[in-house]
């Protein structure tokens, strides 16, 4: 049977979104062409060397319950541990098994320590009432508006909901949208207790994933080529132009462009792309990481820890364990989303978060070494008007949009990255029927 015809697809950015897309068009008999600004690929989710080792740069947790990411790594081979989802605080703890199903959630609770039945009530009648009206809330409504509407404890709203929504959104909860925060909700807690497992990589994300599915993306007739920095995209009569800095423009068939809103708003492009509004609409918000580094034996009593935050104004933090990592005696303290910390040293907010953990850790060992990674632009924004209509996806004919901003429901996350690389090149296949 002879092979349909294709044309050439240059995809420009090689994080997540733009891997996923490459993948998904290898997989379907394409040579797409993966251009990145960047070293190596993997976008923000790939490592950085920190304190003599290869090491995450932030923190990316995966649930079982990320269907696009399943289907990632099953296309690239890639086969990650799962454990049940488990946090503990100086005061509370909740344990999900992983064979647990709808009613996982409230068996659990039922279990957990440290939650009043009032708080567990409220819990289950606000997941209860989105479930109802099949996780749907008014675009305009902010997570702290729904809180209130649903009457969430004080406590609740500090222990557990701040905590899991920020770190899930990334944007202050009283300009976060809560119509983005209700489908993690829903393919997670919604789901029971596979979709809450988590998904640990045995080293860090490039070495475990990226790598991964570059060599098949390369295996299947796809390039990999980075250190490329595109300046802008042009019109041509047959496809696409791209302004390539210190080197010649190349031509394409279809593009892609697998990049974060103010990337593109730097890009020279059709006057039809109005990327200065995109940037404006998303904007963009902080996240650090902090490595605390122990003795190699020092092991966290939890997968999640959850911990004040380094001042007395941020919200509570998790702290995760880099042991599965190929990381041990390794802690890892994610904030995420502006707020108190932002205006910290590298010195205090280590030291704040170090003392954080030693109010939840009882006589924690020394601390050997401590460094903050800081991505001033790590993230969008996921407020109301962070949304992108269905139509703008594909702006002119032939030239398609992808990463987690342009995802329709979810928010900032691999999932929403990953999914939206796989709609860009289902997109590319359906042109060419």
């Amino acid at each position: 049977m002879a092979a349909p015809p294709m044309g050439s697809v240059a995809i420009v950015g090689g994080g997540w979104a733009g891997l996923a897309c490459a993948l998904k068009l290898a997989k379907a008999g394409y040579a797409p062409v993966v251009l990145e600004s960047a070293p190596e690929p993997g976008g923000r989710a790939r490592r950085a060397h920190v304190e003599g080792h290869d090491r995450d740069n932030g923190q990316h947790l995966m649930l079982g319950g990320c269907q696009s990411l399943k289907a990632l790594f099953e296309a690239a081979g890639i086969q990650l541990p799962a454990v049940p989802f488990t946090f503990r605080s100086d005061t509370r703890q909740l344990s999900v098994p992983a064979q647990a199903g709808r009613l996982g959630l409230a068996l659990a609770l039922c279990r957990a320590r440290g939650f009043s039945w009032s708080e567990r009530y409220q819990l289950l009648r606000a997941l209860t009432n989105l479930q109802i009206r099949h996780w749907h809330v008014d675009q305009t409504l902010t997570v702290s508006d729904w809180l209130q509407q649903t009457k969430q404890p004080a406590s609740l709203i500090n222990e557990f909901w701040a905590p899991l929504a920020l770190a899930i959104l990334n944007t202050p909860l009283h300009e976060a949208a809560m119509c983005r925060l209700t489908p993690v909700l829903r393919d997670t807690l919604g789901q029971g207790g596979s979709a809450l497992c988590l998904l640990q990589p045995e080293s860090n994300l490039s070495a475990t994933i990226v790598d991964p599915i570059v060599s098949t993306i390369e295996q299947a007739g796809g390039c990999i080529r980075c250190g490329v920095r595109v300046t802008g995209v042009e019109p041509t009569a047959s496809g696409y132009q791209l302004l390539i800095h210190n080197a010649s423009a190349e031509a394409f068939d279809q593009v892609v462009l697998a990049l974060p809103t103010w990337a593109l708003s730097h890009l020279s492009l059709p006057p039809s792309l109005n990327a200065t509004a995109w940037a404006q609409a998303f904007g963009s918000q902080p996240i650090a990481t902090i490595y605390l580094g122990f003795e190699s034996s020092f092991r966290l009593p939890a997968p999640l820890i959850q911990l004040a935050g380094p001042t007395p104004e941020d919200a509570r933090v998790w702290a995760m364990d880099r042991a599965h990592c190929g990381e041990p005696g390794v802690v890892a303290i994610s904030l995420s989303a502006d707020g108190p910390w932002h205006s910290l040293s590298g010195d205090t907010l280590t030291q704040g978060c170090l003392n954080a953990l030693q109010e939840v850790i009882k006589n924690l060992p020394l601390c050997l070494w401590k460094k903050a990674v800081i991505v001033q632009r790590a993230t969008y924004a996921a407020t109301p008007a962070a949304l992108i209509a269905e139509s703008d996806l594909p702006p002119l004919p032939g030239l398609y949009l992808a990463g987690d901003w342009t995802h329709p429901a979810y928010p900032a996350t691999l999932e929403a990255a990953v999914s939206s690389g796989f709609a860009a090149a289902q997109r590319i296949m359906q042109a060419e029927t």
